[in-house]
C-alpha cells in the first residue's frame, strides 16, 4: 500500500469525524442498543458470553457494516474503543441485573425509539461527509440504525424487525429524509441533529403507541 492509500484513509477517517456533541449521543445510542441485545439474550436463556455477543452486535454492528460499505478503516468502533467498551459493560450489567426488565417495557421502547433517531443521524452524517449521494445517504443511515438489529436476529434464528409490519425501518427512514432536505436548504447543523432525532424518534413512538402498521 502507497502513501496515496494512507493519507487518503485519514482523510476519511477526519471527514467524517462526529462533533462532541453527536459523538456523545452515539454513545448513548450504543448503551440503549448493547441492553436491548441482552435482553434478548436473556428471553432465549443465553449464557453470558452469548449476551456480550448479542449486544456487541446490535450496538455496533450496524456502524461496522456502515463503515465497512464507504472504506472507513478501522472501523468507529475500533478506532473508539469506548463503543465496545461500553457494548461490553452494558451487556454485563444487564445480565446480571437486568433480569426483571421486560422487552416491552415503555421506557425501554422508548429509549430504543431515541436510539434509533441517533444512529439515523450519525449514519447520515457519516454518510454525506463521505461524499455520497442523496440515495447513499438513505441507505447508509437505515443501515447503521438497523442492521445490528438485523444481525441479532439472525443470530438468534428470528425475522428480522425491520421486516415484520411495525414502523421502526421507515422511521429511520423518515428521518434520513429530513437530514436531505435540511442540508439541501443548508440549514444550521444543530437544527438538523434535532430535527432528525426528533422526527425518527416521534414517528416510531407515535407507530407504536397509535399500534399503527405498514400493509401486509
Amino acid at each position: 500500500m502507497g502513501l496515496n492509500h494512507y493519507i487518503m484513509r485519514f482523510i476519511l477517517i477526519t471527514a467524517t469525524s462526529l462533533p462532541p456533541f453527536v459523538h456523545a449521543l452515539d454513545l448513548f445510542g450504543t448503551a440503549v442498543f448493547a441492553l436491548t441485545g441482552t435482553l434478548r439474550a436473556l428471553t432465549r436463556k443465553l449464557d453470558l458470553m452469548g449476551a456480550v455477543v448479542l449486544a456487541v452486535v446490535t450496538a455496533l454492528g450496524g456502524g461496522m457494516m456502515r463503515d465497512a460499505l464507504i472504506g472507513r478503516h478501522p472501523p468507529a468502533a475500533f478506532a473508539d474503543q469506548t463503543y465496545l467498551m461500553i457494548a461490553i459493560g452494558v451487556a454485563i450489567a444487564a445480565f446480571f441485573w437486568g433480569r426483571t426488565i421486560r422487552e416491552q417495557e415503555s421506557w425501554l421502547i422508548a429509549f430504543d425509539a431515541i436510539g434509533l433517531g441517533v444512529f439515523t443521524l450519525v449514519g447520515a452524517w457519516v454518510a454525506d461527509q463521505a461524499g455520497l449521494g442523496s440515495v447513499g445517504i438513505l441507505f447508509i443511515a437505515m443501515l447503521t440504525a438497523t442492521g445490528g438489529g438485523v444481525l441479532r436476529a439472525m443470530l438468534v434464528a428470528e425475522i428480522p424487525f425491520i421486516l415484520k409490519k411495525e414502523i421502526y425501518a421507515s422511521a429511520s427512514l423518515f428521518g434520513a429524509l429530513v437530514y436531505l432536505g435540511m442540508t439541501e436548504l443548508d440549514l444550521p447543523n444543530s437544527m438538523v441533529i434535532w430535527s432528525v432525532m426528533l422526527v425518527t424518534t416521534s414517528t416510531r413512538l407515535l407507530a407504536w403507541r397509535m399500534n399503527l402498521n405498514l400493509p401486509r
